[in-house]
């Protein structure tokens, strides 16, 4: 079944909290005032966590994979090999620390299957066996990038929705850039 871009998805619970906050930041340029300088307070509404557009949600996953990716992980200043649990849990939330590797052919490749079990460790909302990372190789070998494709299903109600995003590691610095495909 294929999903039109008027479609509404089921929103991940985070995204009620971003909404919230986003309509605070809203309310905080508005200051109404009456004559006398009081302020003037609107009645709360009770907002319901309804559905969002596909659109919405690539970019609520979008903003969580930076994140992700961009934060190190425990396991890069301790060895947990001992402790396969603590390994997946969120203690170790975050990415292998890239800011100490090389361009080698070899450990290249070590990133794309580090991209694949960090997703799946960390990302609920993507379907853990439609991850694949795979390096791009369209860019040139002069630059301090490695490009990779990133494919994977989300998971929605009613269907599964395929995503695709470029991960791009900055070699130098450790830093990886989101986009999408």
């Amino acid at each position: 079944m294929a999903i039109s871009t008027n479609d509404r998805l089921a929103p991940p619970l985070m995204y009620a909290f971003r909404a919230a906050h986003e309509k605070r930041d809203a309310k905080q340029k508005l200051d109404l005032r009456d004559e006398g300088g009081d302020r003037v307070i609107a009645a709360r509404r009770v907002t319901t966590r309804g559905p969002i557009s596909e659109s919405g949600l690539r970019r609520e996953v979008m903003i969580d994979l930076v994140g992700l990716l961009n934060s190190t992980n425990l396991d890069s200043a301790e060895d947990l090999s001992s402790t396969p649990a603590v390994k997946r849990s969120i203690l170790n939330h975050g990415f292998p620390d890239l800011s100490l590797r090389t361009l080698d052919e070899n450990r290249v490749h070590d990133i794309a299957r580090e991209i694949e079990i960090a997703l799946g460790d960390f990302e609920p909302r993507l379907a853990r066996e439609t991850i694949s990372a795979k390096r791009d190789t369209s860019i040139g070998v002069d630059e301090l990038k490695v490009r990779f494709v990133v494919k994977a299903d989300l998971r929605t109600r009613p269907v599964n929705v395929p995503v695709e995003f470029i991960a791009e590691v900055e070699v130098d610095t450790g830093k990886i850039k989101i986009d999408r495909k």
